[in-house]
């Protein structure tokens, strides 16, 4: 059974994980073909010598670096026709690993389509290639045939008779909540919701849709006034989300022992020094105890309160608990890290935002320009 609390972590990390398959340069030198010299090959071309920032130059070079993975996923892909297996799915999984760790999915899509017409392959290279049709459909809008090519994708695992044609359900389930995530972040929710109902209708393994049937329910507390959280933070002070009534509140799920929600401590520091003058605030709720054997809960906060100040957190923060401070089922959390943005009226109107389009959201909830405008001129 998959660990709770940790399932969109592990998602993110399996994805991740990719990464390591596919081969850089250092690595393919062994396989140039002897006499090859490598000072006579292709080379990014060079850049001019007259920057005006650091910001261009460092766009530049991404510039260069993407259409390079392009020009590697194109060959690979073009490539594989001509070799003999397992050679030619080999170059198959580099092109489908390479496009997904760099985000280059329209890439690799032409042949995707080609390896999966050919009827080849291993049920996880087959998965990949499913899956970077279903995104780069998503990247063009066409949410209808993503969300189409999902559930043919899906019908026909669950149809398959062959052992050996099933993929390992982490990875449907890694592939499934990276294309969720995607259009939660680009705020596409009712293609979302379709997303999870997929799932829930066509996936046996009881985790993969349980998983997704809790994600459904937390998307569905859109627009719903949020579940109250009242209780001490680890000083022992009374905190209350409806003492915040008028704020925008972004409630926060995180714990100490996972990277993603670490990380993202600076920028929420941040975005409460942008937006605290203007009506935000950040409240944390704690889940160290769901990921351990707990006797001494006095112990975890005690720890919980060390890293908060070596972290320098300035936003109170609750320990999750049970019964009525179970603030995390109450919100529907199973994993983490898991965020909502409240609007000046307790409802809810964003889920799990992060960087840019947090920051964009919080501003738009706060009245975005015309609210600086008003609050300039008072």
């Amino acid at each position: 059974m998959r660990p709770p609390w940790i399932a969109r972590f592990a998602a993110a990390a399996l994805l991740s994980g990719l990464a390591a398959q596919t081969p850089t340069p250092a690595q393919d030198t062994k396989a140039r073909p002897r006499g090859d010299d490598p000072s006579k090959a292709d080379t990014i071309a060079s850049a001019p010598s007259n920057f005006a920032s650091r910001k261009a130059l460092n766009d530049h070079y991404e510039q260069q670096f993407a259409e390079l993975d392009k020009k590697r996923i194109s060959d690979l892909t073009a490539l594989a026709p001509k070799l003999k297996d397992p050679e030619a799915e080999a170059a198959y999984s580099d092109a489908f690993n390479l496009a997904v760790t760099r985000d280059q999915y329209e890439a690799a899509e032409k042949g995707a389509e080609a390896f999966l017409a050919s009827g080849k392959g291993t049920p996880r290279t087959r998965a990949l290639a499913s899956f970077i049709n279903i995104i780069a459909a998503s990247n063009r809008g066409q949410y209808d045939q993503a969300v189409k090519d999902l559930d043919l994708f899906l019908k026909g695992q669950e149809s398959s008779t062959k052992p050996e044609a099933k993929i390992d359900p982490d990875l449907m389930f890694a592939v499934g909540e990276a294309f969720l995530q995607r259009l939660i972040k680009a705020g596409e929710y009712t293609t979302a919701r379709r997303v999870c109902s997929t799932f829930i209708d066509n996936t046996a393994d009881p985790n993969v849709k349980g998983h997704f049937a809790a994600r459904l329910a937390r998307i569905d507390m859109l627009g719903k006034p949020a579940p109250a959280v009242v209780g001490t933070d680890i000083d022992g002070k009374k905190v209350s989300l409806a003492d915040y009534s008028g704020k925008v509140v972004l409630v926060d799920f995180w714990a100490t022992w996972a990277p993603p929600c670490v990380a993202q401590i600076p920028y929420y520091s941040a975005l409460q020094s942008k937006y605290g003058s203007r009506g935000f605030q950040v409240i944390g709720v704690n889940v160290d105890a769901a990921n351990q054997n707990v006797r001494d809960k006095n112990a975890i906060t005690s720890g919980v309160r060390r890293f908060l100040l070596a972290m320098r957190v300035s936003w109170p923060n609750v320990m999750n608990g049970t019964g009525a401070n179970d603030f995390a089922k109450a919100f529907g959390v199973t994993d983490i890290p898991a965020n909502f943005l409240i609007d000046r009226d307790g409802k809810i109107i964003q889920v799990e935002l992060s960087d840019i389009d947090l920051d964009k959201a919080i501003d738009k909830a706060l009245g975005g320009k015309a609210d600086r405008a008003s609050s300039a001129s008072k």
